[in-house]
């Protein structure tokens, strides 16, 4: 979506290590780089806890880089509500200096300032598969599936802007 809005200074900020799902979104990350033929810059990733100081942080790391992203995608919501608060701290603007995109879509997300574009997962029907695996190990029953994979759409908010040179 970012790549489709004219943004070719992508910057990412990754999850931590240990969560299999911050190294899937990074795979999504540089995978939509790939099929755009956009070279990942390892300058443009930074690697934060998931919480909003690490996403306020890093943002502060990337805003330093000559020229700096004009896009930030956050391994999730938390993060990118950090971002938004470092480019407005550093006297520029979202979406008109860069584009901020996060991951989860988590209730803080539609009441930030401006309210932040996400990727929406559907976590009432994960809870629910989880709850139901659980419940038929601990009934020792067989499980006729174990791994899954839910639909995500893209939630479009005032976050993210076309790319203006």
């Amino acid at each position: 979506y970012l790549i489709d809005l004219g943004h070719r200074r992508v910057a990412y900020i990754h999850g931590p290590d240990e969560q299999r799902a911050a190294h899937d979104r990074f795979l999504g990350y540089t995978s939509a780089l790939f099929e755009a033929g956009i070279d990942v810059d390892e300058q443009m990733i930074e690697y934060g806890d998931d919480h909003y100081q690490a996403g306020y942080q890093a943002a502060l790391n990337l805003m330093d880089l000559s020229p700096a992203p004009t896009a930030i995608f956050c391994n999730n919501d938390e993060m990118a509500a950090g971002v938004s608060s470092a480019i407005f701290n550093s006297g520029l603007k979202v979406p008109n200096d860069i584009s901020v995109a996060g991951f989860d879509d988590i209730p803080l997300s539609s009441q930030l300032h401006p309210a932040l574009t996400t990727v929406h997962q559907p976590i009432y029907e994960i809870a629910q598969k989880a709850t139901t695996l659980l419940m038929k190990m601990l009934k020792s029953e067989e499980l006729e599936q174990f791994g899954f994979e839910f639909a995500t759409e893209i939630v479009i908010r005032q976050s993210t802007a076309r790319f203006r040179s």
